[in-house]
């Protein structure tokens, strides 16, 4: 199932709004793909109120397992003049899955303007190589490209956790770019992935993302995409994350902290 045939399958009102089974193909270990299950709070918030304002920030808390059968919900917290707050979950069979506190806000007329998100400097995605190699991949990041454009070694046993990845859809999801947005944002594994010298389960536990566009054509466009664990300790990682576009423009700045079962 390709991301825009999913998205519009969750909120069509024909099979009952905000519903559907988790798809297999975008499963992660026993769970939705996290990505996808915020992209789903976010879908549920456009459903359940009049939001003509672009998403400026998200705190995303993966409760339980995205599984069985999903439905989504979402309510208003509170309503001014330029944002709007809104309270989103999605329920899986065993109860309450993910939760996201979303702020969607209008642009505000400032004398402000300044950004150190410079990109890195890389090759062009066409000249870098698949992130994964001969491993196979799990069953979600299937459903995208992702070509290592730097930083570290997946699994190379090193001192630090450093990524740095060209990533794009596999097909294009053109019928929400913000959720396309999410869903992409969320692909690679946590950046203390390239300390580990063998696999070993991860899952994240919060996740905070600021929008630094409020337009962005996500298609099937490449995206670059940098991942630093900050620290490391006691069975979980604090990591850093930025996304680029290809034009070298920041898209997004977000946190997460994992467990780490290693």
């Amino acid at each position: 199932m390709n991301f825009d045939d999913l998205i519009n399958g969750f909120r069509s009102e024909e099979i009952g709004a905000l519903t559907m089974d988790a798809p297999q193909s975008w499963a992660q270990g026993r769970t939705l793909y996290g990505g996808l299950s915020a992209a789903l709070c976010h879908v549920s918030a456009m459903a359940s109120a009049e939001i003509d304002k672009p998403l400026r920030s998200a705190v995303i808390a993966f409760v339980g397992p995205s599984s069985g059968q999903l439905t989504g919900s979402a309510e208003i917290m509170r309503q001014g003049k330029s944002t709007i707050m809104m309270d989103a979950v999605l329920h899986g069979e065993k109860g309450i899955g993910t939760k996201a506190l979303l702020i969607y806000g209008n642009a505000r007329d400032s004398k402000l303007n300044q950004s150190d998100l410079a990109a890195p400097q890389v090759d062009a995605p066409e000249d870098c190589p698949s992130l994964w190699g001969d491993r196979k991949a799990a069953n979600f990041a299937r459903n995208f490209e992702l070509r290592r454009a730097g930083g570290l070694t997946p699994m190379g046993g090193n001192e630090r956790g450093d990524m740095l990845v060209w990533v794009r859809h596999a097909t294009e999801a053109s019928v929400d770019d913000t959720a396309a947005l999410f869903a992409l944002a969320d692909v690679l594994p946590p950046a203390c992935f390239t300390m580990m010298s063998e696999g070993a389960p991860i899952s994240t536990v919060t996740w905070s993302l600021e929008f630094l566009m409020p337009e962005v054509e996500v298609a099937n466009n490449w995206f670059l995409m940098k991942s630093v664990a900050e620290h490391t300790a006691d069975g979980y990682s604090s990591q850093a994350m930025y996304v680029w576009d290809r034009q070298g423009r920041p898209v997004i700045a977000a946190r997460q902290n994992v467990t780490v079962f290693y």
